[in-house]
């Protein structure tokens, strides 16, 4: 009976990225453990010598090893997922799921989400205010020095949000695997190209890559559960817009 309920719910035949995440509850607290872990943790790197010196010790080696392709590669990612990048990136991928789903919600749900994640991240710089890897000692320093806080990266927390943004899309989709395969390489080259330039320690993106991932989820749960009803309450509950 329940079973018969459940497959003929109006929320099953939402897009994937519109569809309610079950067991509401759970999914914020888990997110808020998540985003919280993410601050305790930043906070603690800012003020620990051994940790950055860890860190800064991984970036120098990776600076030692710069060879011209790898570097254009790296510097072409640096540059794409730029603040103006990273706009452009989002709104064009929403236009694109708008044309091909016809389906503004979908559009406007993959924007919130990507976008809430990685703005999001802005603040936790600003709270946890962890200075840049030292450029004096790289031996292929990336110039000017970025002037903003180093955690967490927000160019791997865009990569990571606009992976689970796609991911989220094709939860319906016989793609999921290819999806989540080309969301999982875009993200792990990101981050090894923010290390590889010197811009970013390796415990940065480790906390990019949690906060997105509680972001994301947090964002989304809240997003389609109580405000996306409000917007279009007649399509949320499986009727005709």
């Amino acid at each position: 009976m329940n079973s018969s309920v459940e497959n003929t719910s109006p929320t099953r035949t939402l897009p994937g990225i519109q569809r309610p995440i079950e067991r509401l509850q759970r999914a914020v607290v888990v997110s808020g453990i998540l985003l919280l872990a993410v601050v305790v943790f930043g906070l603690f790197l800012s003020k620990s010598q051994a940790v950055t010196a860890f860190d800064l010790g991984v970036d120098r080696a990776l600076s030692q090893q710069h060879v011209v392709p790898v570097t254009d590669v790296a510097l072409a990612i640096y540059k794409l997922f730029s603040p103006a990048g990273a706009i452009a990136i989002t709104v064009v991928a929403a236009l694109i799921i708008w044309v091909a789903s016809r389906n503004w919600r979908s559009a406007l749900t993959f924007c919130v989400v990507v976008g809430g994640s990685w703005v999001s991240s802005d603040i936790v710089k600003l709270l946890v205010n962890r200075p840049r890897p030292s450029a004096a000692a790289l031996a292929h320093p990336y110039l000017p020095t970025p002037p903003d806080p180093t955690f967490p990266s927000g160019h791997v927390v865009f990569a990571a949000s606009i992976a689970i943004g796609f991911i989220f899309l094709a939860r319906n989709s016989a793609r999921l695997a290819l999806v989540v395969a080309l969301g999982i390489t875009v993200t792990v080259v990101t981050a090894a190209a923010v290390m590889y330039l010197g811009v970013h320690y390796p415990t940065d993106v480790i906390g990019s890559l949690v906060w997105a991932a509680g972001a994301c989820t947090l964002v989304i749960a809240l997003w389609n559960r109580i405000i996306l009803p409000r917007i279009s309450p007649r399509a949320q509950s499986g009727l005709p817009a």
